[in-house]
């Protein structure tokens, strides 16, 4: 294995015009020399995402994030397998009994914009769903209520929760709180500054709707 990877990796060193591919494995060499993930990007699908965009992984389904900044949201689970580009331990006798070694192409969705402060993303599962809500500055906009418990995370900008008279809770960039099922909260953005953008996880309530 160490062999077939010294010689793609001197082989890809010495050539002019790279294509993408190329500079992935070479960048993976570098961050991670003599790993055998560097193989991965000759067998994965290597997907560039724009803002907005997104895409569902099954369960046992190996990937990993190269740069930038991405928002995962997943089922429960109670282990990690790791299957490379990492120092830590790789099980990969748990590995290869888990995966389902099905080849496809991940479909990349932009989300339904439910009206105009809020996108939803709705995968084919029934463990989760995934809302963006951006309310401009100095506005407010009211999260309706869904039979599931959720949790709220600060994307941008700052501001408050409200819920009632009851509670109102000040937010800003990497805080999250958590909303109770059946449950109605008014985002309020503060008038000075940018967009305050939330994104809300719950169960997908929404799957048959």
């Amino acid at each position: 294995l160490q062999s077939q990877l010294h010689k793609l990796i001197s082989r890809l060193s010495k050539k002019s015009d790279l294509h993408e591919l190329d500079k992935l494995i070479l960048k993976l060499a570098d961050q991670f020399p003599g790993d055998s993930g560097i193989f991965a990007p000759l067998l994965f699908n290597h997907l560039k995402l724009k803002k907005g965009e997104a895409f569902y992984i099954g369960a046992n389904e190996p990937h990993a994030y190269i740069q930038g900044d991405i928002l995962e949201c997943m089922a429960c689970s109670d282990n990690v397998v790791r299957a490379g580009l990492t120092p830590k331990l790789k099980d990969v006798e748990t590995l290869v009994k888990m995966l389902t070694y099905e080849c496809c192409v991940p479909k990349i969705s932009c989300g339904k914009q439910v009206d105009s402060n809020k996108t939803l993303y709705v995968p084919p599962v029934e463990d989760f769903a995934i809302e963006i809500v951006e309310v401009p500055a100095g506005s407010r906009y009211v999260l309706n209520d869904v039979r599931s418990p959720s949790v709220l995370l600060t994307l941008g900008g700052s501001g408050s929760l409200q819920q009632g008279s009851i509670q109102s809770l000040p937010v800003s960039f990497g805080e999250s709180a958590f909303m109770s099922a059946n449950t109605t909260a008014t985002i309020i953005a503060n008038e000075n500054g940018p967009n305050l953008k939330i994104v809300r996880a719950l169960s997908n309530v929404h799957l048959q709707n």
